[in-house]
């Protein structure tokens, strides 16, 4: 079972690779097996499993938002293999910059990759960007 410190290092580093909308290295966080849930309770098409359905998720919205998140609160691990991350994700959305807060639900395996990634958030809940002019 991956350690806490391995657990919040690998969700540093996914939230990094985000940002910097790296497709390959964000998958390769992952199990083959990944189920994502962006967000938890969305329409179809939001929860994906299996490594090339998430691979498609990502692109997606990789190319239509340019997502970047911005770290909130400590990552809080359990006893377990689970951990909790606060951030800001910062979007385009209909050509402007906009924010949402989110939670990620991250689980992983005994080899330290990530199996399944459930996102809270609320598409009505999004705001301007308080900084339009900076990209992150």
């Amino acid at each position: 079972m991956p350690t806490p410190e391995s657990m919040r290092e690998i969700v540093l580093r996914y939230l990094r690779l985000v940002g910097e909308q790296d497709l390959e290295a964000v998958l390769a966080l992952f199990a083959d097996s990944i189920s994502v849930e962006d967000p938890v309770g969305g329409p179809s098409g939001t929860h994906v499993v299996g490594l090339d359905a998430v691979s498609t998720f990502f692109k997606k919205g990789f190319a239509r938002t340019r997502p970047s998140p911005t770290l909130q609160g400590p990552v809080v691990t359990t006893g377990g293999n689970e951990v909790a991350v606060p951030f800001t994700l910062r979007l385009e959305l209909m050509g402007a910059p906009h924010e949402l807060d989110v939670i990620d639900v991250i689980q992983f395996d005994d080899r330290g990759q990530i199996v399944s990634l459930r996102a809270f958030w609320n598409y009505d809940e999004r705001r301007a960007a308080t900084n339009p002019d900076d990209p992150n």
